[in-house]
């Protein structure tokens, strides 16, 4: 859902945007002129951000990985896994900095090319939720 006011728009999720709507009922309806809230397609709704940025051209390998989610994830009910152009990559340690992130160290090499990191976890209501992105790493030439 998206909430705009003539001043900026926010993306809020399922949930925040449900607590925001029924407070904003509450106020008077002068307070409320300008505001709307739509809809807006899972497509458009704003992807997790991620350490490698998702999209990002490394030029040394990531030795860790770490998302940041809409909710507080259950740590023994969640993943986090790496592929690259070797295969499967080890990934160990998985556990949580704050409220809202997973996080996990990469162990072993990491060759140059696509790796694709992917995520699962449970949220508080019991849905499981997916997701992934994709990174490169592309060392520099040395010269001879």
């Amino acid at each position: 859902m998206r909430l705009s006011t003539r001043y900026s728009t926010v993306a809020l999720a399922p949930f925040t945007a449900l607590a925001l709507f029924t407070a904003l009922a509450l106020l008077p309806r002068p307070v409320l002129a300008g505001i709307t809230i739509e809809e807006t397609a899972p497509e458009e709704q704003a992807k997790p951000k991620t350490e490698p940025t998702a999209g990002a051209e490394l030029s040394r390998p990531a030795r860790s990985l770490r998302v940041f989610l809409p909710h507080t994830p259950n740590v023994e009910k969640s993943s986090l896994s790496l592929e690259g152009p070797a295969g499967a990559l080890e990934v160990q340690g998985l556990h949580t900095m704050g409220s809202d992130d997973l996080m996990a160290r990469v162990v072993g090499p990491m060759p140059d090319g696509e790796y694709v990191a992917t995520w699962i976890t449970e949220d508080p209501d019991g849905k499981t939720t997916t997701g992934s992105w994709k990174f490169s790493i592309k060392r520099a030439a040395r010269n001879p």
